[in-house]
């Protein structure tokens, strides 16, 4: 088969005792043309579920958001949430929606007709709004010379609905109003809660523009995924030329520059400061950091070979198997609809205790929206809606995790490649990752919650400690502050560890059928047998991932902005909140979409440390009973 992982082993010089032990079930073709026994792997011979009490309170604490959010929906009042869209005018009307100001969406806050001027300034701003009065209009007033010296003029009569007109609401004081959503705001007179309501209003109107960027980042996904399949290897011995050949060439190009210095000549200005004895130091510095990786490679060419291997073997297993690039595409759908519920709950438990202010109070203190909560009962309830969400994503990307270990495992082991009995080997053939995912759901579900809990839970930390930092700088103790800056290096530290372990641990429960505990320790102790590929796998995987990542993300957001200027959504006062959306949903579809890069890899590496550790047991058997013969 032309289409094999490339290891620095022979699947037809393994010793069927082993493989017994190792591989899952079905004929391989032996040397010589026989064939072994078929092979129970210990995954297959494990039917039993693992970590079953973690799954039971995975199972309750899903049980417990649902309760959660229909007591958001019973109790919460969503609709005081609409303030941040749109305003009541002085009747209390809600514009744009409200009957009799249906078709006036925007409201302006001025002052009575007939009003004296006023000097519109920062510094007579709380004067001002003490006697401002909200009214709905269909067009945001402007300013025209000499109007400042005017008494508040009447505006156009169909700028207003007819019983504000008659009210001598309808006028103007002589600011200019800039549009921020639906509020028509004189920034002179208002200073607080801009910010968030015209972003809100943006994206609003730049929805259909946002549908953009989950299709551009697919399909730059694929095509980069393509890209490394046909030229990964390449990439990676290029990377290492690379890495050793610049340092030297701009050591040698800093030495001659450093000569050329010592003669009087004019160098460029980031260099004007230095003296030629210190360039030729950074010179010979470079040429050590040449000497060194290139040493370090000569010494790893084996680790460097294995690692090429692996990568090349993820590279086969994407061509034999393409269905696994649309599983994370699968994975991420359901993702996205768990966070579009979730965002819909959230919103309910918020609303608990959510009411609208007293509008002139509001309007006096410059806060347009008027919504305050009277309890921070929801506050609690949010916390545990945060814990659910990293949960509930973290689950799902084990569940895919989990998956494309269990395809590996099918693939690697398999006599064809070509012939996976299981499915797989088309891109709409999705068989062998809807028996990956029954697999996980009902055999392990137990043990993928208990790493994804671990997972969540530091993240949450970690955001919990972020805000506690933050009340440390406004209180300015800078003890208190160094202390917080120690305690989240050392979160993230553990947040990291925690993934990797979870990662390894995800693969090692698909291919051996163990609980989380245990198939954790096994991975710590093929990590510790194989530091070296371990730790370049994991480097160059996650090297390429984020140059993906970086490409994807590019690429939406440029076209994204591109399209937002050729065509500019009506009413869209600035580009920056739909661009940061666009920017995160690519982020969030790219992470998606390249995951397989390193869980492939990451599950090849530990079927290639399988079989090493498998075919070190089967010489010492041997060699145990040869010994035993001879006595």
């Amino acid at each position: 088969d032309s289409h094999t992982p490339g290891l620095a082993f022979s699947l037809s010089h393994r010793d069927s005792r082993c493989a017994n032990q190792r591989m899952p079930s079905g004929p391989l073709q032996m040397e010589g043309g026989a064939r072994a026994e078929p092979f129970v792997s210990p995954a297959r011979s494990r039917c039993h579920c693992t970590d079953m009490l973690c799954c039971l309170v995975f199972i309750v604490a899903l049980l417990a958001t649902v309760v959660l959010g229909a007591f958001g929906m019973k109790n919460g009042n969503p609709e005081a949430l609409e303030r941040f869209a749109h305003g009541r005018d002085s009747f209390g009307r809600l514009c744009g929606r409200d009957p009799g100001v249906t078709d006036f969406r925007l409201v302006y806050y001025t002052l009575p007709e007939g009003h004296p001027p006023v000097r519109n300034d920062s510094s007579t701003a709380l004067d001002i709004r003490k006697e401002l009065i909200p009214v709905c209009t269909t067009k945001c007033p402007k300013a025209a010379v000499g109007d400042e010296k005017k008494n508040s003029t009447r505006r156009e009569v169909d700028l207003c609905p007819h019983d504000e007109v008659a009210a001598g609401h309808c006028a103007w004081y002589g600011g200019n109003a800039t549009r921020l959503g639906f509020y028509c705001v004189d920034l002179d007179v208002f200073t607080s809660q801009i910010a968030t309501g015209m972003d809100l209003h943006d994206m609003q109107v730049a929805w259909f523009h946002l549908l953009i960027a989950p299709a551009v980042a697919i399909l730059l996904g694929f095509l980069f995924l393509g890209f490394v399949h046909r030229f990964g290897h390449v990439c990676i011995w290029v990377g290492l030329l690379l890495s050793a050949v610049v340092p030297a060439a701009f050591g040698a190009w800093l030495f001659h520059e450093s000569f050329v210095a010592a003669g009087g000549t004019h160098l460029p200005t980031w260099f004007s400061q230095l003296h030629p004895d210190t360039m030729r130091h950074v010179s010979y510095g470079l040429w050590g950091v040449s000497a060194l990786i290139f040493l370090l490679a000569c010494c790893f060419a084996a680790t460097i070979r294995a690692v090429i291997s692996v990568l090349k073997a993820t590279s086969d297993f994407l061509t034999d198997v393409p269905s696994q690039m649309v599983q994370p595409v699968l994975v991420g759908l359901v993702q996205l609809a768990f966070l579009g519920g979730w965002m819909y709950l959230f919103v309910q438990v918020a609303s608990v205790g959510v009411t609208e202010g007293n509008e002139k109070k509001c309007i006096e203190a410059g806060e347009m929206f008027c919504v305050q909560w009277e309890s921070t009962t929801q506050r609690y309830g949010l916390v545990f809606l945060l814990l659910m969400l990293y949960w509930v994503v973290n689950y799902l990307h084990a569940l895919s995790l989990y998956g494309t270990a269990y395809a590996v495992r099918a693939w690697y082991f398999a006599a064809n490649r070509r012939g996976i009995s299981e499915g797989g080997q088309c891109l709409c053939d999705c068989s062998l990752s809807i028996r990956a995912f029954c697999s996980g759901l009902c055999k392990h579900s137990g043990s993928l919650a208990f790493g994804a809990f671990w997972i969540a839970l530091a993240r949450v930390g970690q955001i919990l400690l972020f805000w506690v930092q933050k009340n440390d700088e406004v209180a300015g103790n800078s003890v208190t502050k160094c202390l917080r800056g120690c305690v989240n290096f050392l979160a993230e530290c553990f947040a990291r560890f925690i993934e990797m372990v979870s990662e390894h641990a995800y693969v090692e429960v698909a291919l051996q059928g163990f609980g989380f505990c245990e198939a954790a320790g096994e991975a710590l102790k093929l990590a510790a047998t194989m530091p070296a590929e371990f730790a370049l796998v994991g480097r160059v995987a996650a090297g390429v991932r984020v140059m993906g990542v970086f490409t994807i993300v590019v690429g939406t957001l440029y076209t994204c902005a591109m399209v937002l200027v050729w065509f500019p959504p009506d009413g869209l006062n600035n580009a920056k909140a739909p661009l940061v959306v666009s920017g995160v949903a690519a982020f969030v579809i790219a992470e998606v979409m390249l995951s397989p890069l390193s869980s492939i890899a990451r599950a090849c590496l530990h079927c290639y440390a399988t079989d090493k550790n498998c075919e070190r047991a089967t010489e010492n058997l041997q060699n145990l009973i040869n010994h035993r013969q001879r006595d």
